[in-house]
């Protein structure tokens, strides 16, 4: 029955069910249509009727429906995103995502789309899109893919997004696997610039990692009296170490800590952007590396390389996992059990015995013309 009340239009009408166990219940329903017209307020009631005829609502349930919340934009949830990782993570960790960010919400099909939108078949056309792009590598890609993957878990664990859709990373090779021979170490270090040459150098000679620990090594964390440098803060609480210097690391130290008394700097790759330090050194790196004539390797190579170079020298393999700085608990309970500052100091004696030696033996086979005119 339809009826006026003020200026707009009310239903009123009995609604039974029938329950489980045959009886029957029977409810009134009473309710505004919130239209001044009649056919629309006639049409409001039969809507109401149709949902309880097919079991949408329960006569006790408001009417209309609330309206159901879906997904965010990614755009929008990219935002909440990043606010998240910039209080959970640390500084490099945010610009990653924000970089690879900046990237996605180029693509409008993601961008643009409520989260449960974005399919794999969605990304897959996201990273054929990238790789036509020309400065984009296939490393670059997969980090945009990571990120976004990351995002999308966020979104799950927040409760905005009941799954992730399935996303496959580009194959690639593996960069970072490689370990440079000792005359390819000398060919490299004689075209690299004199940044680049002490960087590589602290990075085969310790096994750092090269954004989250050398780039960002601050002088406070050096003590050449000591010959040790300190991880404070790392990938992980496992990453935090001291670690003993080899000589050519610590003469290195020494020489730039000379040049850096006359510069206002806490970094040891004092950098003129706004972390206060040197970043990447991408650029004289492949410029090294054509220079040398050497295949293309990434600079991450050289902490691969020292823990080869390590292994084979003789080190165990509790200490090296020790100065590896590793943080798998399944490598932790097999690398760092019973490993004590005094057999670490011993096994990086094997090592920088081992180094010494092959690092002149590398500069001979790379210039073995500069070796005879020495003799």
């Amino acid at each position: 029955m339809l009826y006026k009340r003020g200026k707009v239009y009310w239903y009123n009408f009995r609604w039974s069910t029938k329950q489980a166990d045959g009886t029957v219940e029977s409810f009134r329903i009473r309710q505004t249509a919130k239209t001044q017209n009649r056919n629309a307020a006639k049409d409001v009631e039969e809507e109401h009727r149709r949902a309880l005829r097919l079991g949408e609502i329960h006569p006790n349930d408001p009417w209309p429906k609330a309206a159901t919340i879906g997904p965010p934009i990614f755009r929008a949830f990219a935002r909440e995103f990043l606010q998240y990782v910039k209080t959970n993570t640390k500084p490099g960790t945010h610009t990653f995502y924000s970089v690879c960010l900046d990237r996605l919400l180029t693509f409008a099909a993601i961008a643009d789309a409520p989260l449960d939108a974005i399919t794999g078949e969605t990304v897959s056309r996201y990273a054929r899109h990238r790789q036509e792009v020309p400065e984009n590598s296939v490393v670059t890609v997969n980090g945009d893919l990571r990120t976004l993957r990351r995002i999308l878990h966020l979104a799950v664990e927040w409760g905005r997004l009941d799954r992730v859709p399935t996303i496959h990373e580009l194959p690639q090779s593996k960069g970072r696997d490689r370990v440079l021979s000792f005359a390819e170490e000398a060919k490299y270090l004689a075209k690299a610039s004199d940044n680049l040459r002490d960087a590589a150098i602290l990075a085969v000679d310790t096994g750092l990692r090269p954004n989250s620990e050398l780039f960002p090594l601050k002088w406070a964390d050096v003590d050449l009296a000591a010959g040790v440098l300190h991880v404070r803060q790392g990938k992980t609480d496992s990453a935090q170490r001291s670690l003993p210097l080899t000589p050519r690391a610590a003469e290195v130290l020494e020489r730039r800590k000379r040049a850096a008394e006359a510069k206002d700097s806490p970094f040891v790759f004092a950098g003129a952007g706004i972390s206060g330090h040197v970043t990447s050194l991408q650029h004289p790196h492949k410029a090294a590396i054509e220079a040398a004539g050497l295949e293309t390797f990434e600079f991450y190579c050289w902490r691969h390389t020292f823990g080869t170079r390590a292994a084979q020298s003789g080190m165990d393999r509790f200490t090296l996992a020790r100065l590896m700085g590793h943080s798998s608990p399944s490598v932790a309970a097999r690398y760092y059990i019973h490993v004590t500052e005094t057999h670490v100091a011993a096994g990086f004696g094997k090592f920088v015995e081992y180094q010494t030696r092959n690092v002149a033996e590398g500069f001979a086979a790379a210039f073995p013309q500069a070796s005879a005119a020495v003799q």
